[in-house]
């Protein structure tokens, strides 16, 4: 897995955004990126996570901001209602868990553990603006499923910095009996690999996505 410090070091150094920035945090949790972001360029950040807890420990966290919008929401490609799955060591669900996903076949969660989520298309938060100067992304799978819609409206969006999940260069775990490491969340890999592909071939890979594992 990539150092995280990297990471920060790329979102610390940001040239584009300044205090009239408008940055989307998709899957903020508990806001520590958008608090590091805010703190450097003191955009208008918009933040949505799926999480109730999550959302409420930030509204408290950011109450005298008023740049920092909050939407518990998780964000997908459609609107509605979804289960949202907590890792199979949550003892409970009602507080804060890192490793909440919509997608069940993420590792390590506990399909008995869930709540209903409301959801909203990320063409609805697309459509809301003319100008997006950083999508940050982190929700646990479903970046595959935002991705092509995203990238339709590149037009308007100057820069995605999104955690992939089952890339084969990410962190290995060991297999079901111990006996020998294998590709985090594999079962994404095939459409971490399409999503690479679409990225490559449009010239977007590190220069308008950077991706982060």
């Amino acid at each position: 897995m990539q150092d995280i410090t990297l990471y920060h070091e790329k979102l610390l150094n940001l040239n584009h955004i300044n205090n009239e920035s408008l940055v989307l945090d998709l899957g903020a949790n508990i806001g520590d990126i958008t608090d590091l972001i805010y703190q450097r360029y003191a955009p208008n950040i918009h933040c949505f996570e799926p999480n109730i807890s999550c959302c409420k420990y930030m509204q408290k966290r950011f109450k005298v901001i008023n740049k920092i919008h909050i939407y518990n929401l998780a964000v997908s490609n459609f609107t509605g209602k979804a289960s949202l799955f907590f890792h199979k060591h949550s003892k409970n669900i009602s507080e804060y868990n890192q490793r909440s996903s919509l997608k069940p076949d993420k590792d390590g969660l506990d399909v008995k553990k869930k709540i209903e989520v409301d959801c909203i298309h990320i063409k609805e938060i697309l459509d809301r603006y003319n100008k997006i100067d950083l999508i940050k992304i982190d929700i646990e799978g479903s970046e595959y499923e935002i991705m092509p819609e995203i990238i339709k409206n590149r037009h308007k969006v100057n820069m995605v910095i999104c955690e992939t999940h089952g890339n084969p260069k990410g962190k290995k775990i060991p297999n079901f009996d111990g006996t020998k490491l294998e590709i985090k969340n594999k079962a994404w890999t095939d459409k971490h690999k399409k999503l690479m592909l679409d990225l490559d071939k449009s010239n977007l890979y590190g220069s308008w996505f950077h991706e982060w594992y």
